[in-house]
């Protein structure tokens, strides 16, 4: 008794006080068992029946190995090992199985129980669900990542434009590191004349919407303005009230030339449409004239070398033809000639399309006449094209040989007009044909720079 001789002078738990203790256990929020030194459940709360799906009669008695993993038991067996020779662990995180088999992802708080010797005579575990605590941290780290490694730039900003984080990507486009901008203002990448911008922004995020591809100009750290996208929306805190916004910026630099550069093109298309169907108006007309029946084969002949030039102009992108492929594809129904019959030989030119349309015509009709009156139209003719720059001027000649006697044409045809008038028109040249007896002879010179792309490219 107190004051006696030898006794102690500690407070005793009374059976109250057991029961106190038990019920504030039971009640806790917390799963919390009890277990011997070798691991026999003990004593097991309302919170683990909760959490693991199994009663406390199912489980008292029983080893609280049966709610391991089989992977994790060694594991289990080193932190009892450890627990009972006077270790505390504390929120050790691990996994632990539901009666339904389901894993649960746990931090544990081991603690020794000891009895009034200090012996140590069991092990306290105190249990809490992480799972969806890990999960949101895994989400989180995923969403970091993602973000990191995101090719657009992704930045967040407060409601008065402090930038709050600034991703790889958004240095890149813009130039500045994210120490640089971190609790900066965001109006520094925007050019002074769009200022007003960033205050409709802002307005927009705080009445809650989200603005969604708005392509826009901003200003880089070099100076530099560059074409961006923006789509920029609403963060909000757990409560739902807007805090901030989140902005993804995506330079759009590339894409807008692309557009303009396909603008470009549509136009010279719808252009070159009218200039042809202008021409083909003209070549019937002039194929029609003094009452003359249309000569369908040669109308359509004469559209097949205009077909022949715009398929080398699409394949060069619109931009020009290669003069060599010009001649080639105009005499591709006599391919197996040349080289024997028909020499070819002059350097490359890039030829604009106007020059091309003219002077490919021009030596459809030299073929043409060839074939059917000239040097190709017997076994022994012969037909040599060249060309050459000299300096700022460019000549061309066609001379035909070892095909029957020429004369001048009583009458000129479209055909000669062509050879002579379209090209010396189009392309602010001399012509000269002479149909002399031992062949035809046609030569065109013209400046330079009125054929080529440029003297850069003419490469004579």
């Amino acid at each position: 008794m107190h004051g006696m001789p030898g006794a102690s002078n500690a407070p005793r738990a009374t059976d109250d006080d057991a029961a106190y203790l038990a019920a504030i256990v039971n009640a806790s929020a917390d799963a919390i068992f009890g277990t011997t030194v070798d691991g026999i459940i003990r004593s097991w709360n309302a919170a683990c029946e909760r959490m693991l799906g199994y009663r406390a009669a199912e489980m008292i008695g029983q080893s609280i190995l049966n709610i391991v993993p089989p992977e994790l038991k060694q594991e289990a067996l080193s932190i009892r090992a450890r627990v009972s020779v006077g270790a505390s662990i504390e929120s050790f995180e691990t996994v632990r199985l539901a009666k339904d088999g389901r894993p649960i992802e746990v931090a544990i708080t081991y603690s020794p129980i000891r009895d009034g010797l200090g012996q140590i005579i069991g092990v306290s575990g105190i249990l809490r669900d992480v799972t969806t605590i890990k999960t949101a941290q895994r989400s989180a780290a995923m969403l970091a990542a993602i973000v990191t490694s995101s090719s657009d730039g992704v930045v967040s900003k407060t409601l008065d434009g402090t930038v709050t984080s600034w991703n790889k990507s958004a240095e890149r486009i813009f130039g500045f590191s994210e120490g640089e901008m971190i609790n900066r203002s965001i109006r520094t990448i925007i050019p002074g004349e769009r200022q007003a911008e960033e205050d409709r922004i802002l307005a927009t995020v705080v009445s809650g919407e989200m603005i969604d591809n708005f392509e826009t100009v901003r200003l880089r750290k070099d100076g530099a303005l560059i074409d961006v996208s923006v789509t920029v929306s609403p963060v909000r805190d757990p409560a739902g009230r807007i805090i901030g916004a989140s902005k993804i910026v995506r330079d759009i630099t590339d894409k807008r030339q692309t557009r303009e550069q396909l603008h470009t093109l549509l136009a010279e298309v719808n252009h070159r449409s009218k200039n042809l169907l202008s021409l083909v108006q003209a070549i019937a007309r002039q194929m029609t004239r003094h009452g003359r029946p249309l000569d369908l084969d040669r109308f359509l002949q004469r559209l097949q070398a205009i077909a022949s030039n715009q398929d080398l102009l699409i394949q060069n992108d619109w931009r020009f033809i290669p003069l060599r492929d010009l001649v080639h594809a105009q005499l591709s129904a006599f391919r197996d000639l040349i080289g024997n019959r028909i020499a070819i030989d002059g350097p490359q030119i890039e030829l604009t399309p106007e020059a091309a349309q003219a002077i490919g015509l021009a030596v459809h009709e030299l073929i043409t006449n060839a074939a059917r009156h000239g040097a190709l139209s017997g076994n022994d003719g012969r037909v040599a094209i060249d060309w050459r720059c000299d300096g700022d001027d460019f000549d061309m000649s066609w001379r035909e040989s070892g095909g029957p006697a020429v004369a001048s044409p009583e009458q000129r045809g479209f055909g000669s007009r062509v050879i002579t008038d379209m090209v010396r028109a189009g392309l602010d040249a001399s012509v000269e044909i002479d149909y002399a007896a031992s062949g035809l002879r046609w030569h065109l010179n013209c400046p330079l720079q009125r054929i080529s792309r440029g003297s850069l490219h003419a490469r004579c």
